[in-house]
């Protein structure tokens, strides 16, 4: 898989989703405090995410 920026090839760093498992912080209400710890990544980047460049944020074109 790799992404690539359609606007600037040299462009390297990309904003996609992942699924994380996390140990929360919670006040007595179960609200958000903050993430103490991260356990594990349940899924990474899907290509058919959208990823967009970190640099300009142009979609950019993910290919297999």
């Amino acid at each position: 898989m790799r992404a690539t920026c359609p606007k600037n090839p040299e462009h390297k760093r990309f904003s996609t989703v992942a699924h994380v498992m996390e140990e929360w912080e919670v006040t007595a209400e179960g609200d958000f405090v903050e993430v103490r710890e991260s356990l594990q990544t349940d899924h990474g980047p899907d290509p058919g995410n959208i990823w967009r460049c970190l640099e300009c944020g142009a979609e950019a074109k993910v290919e297999y």
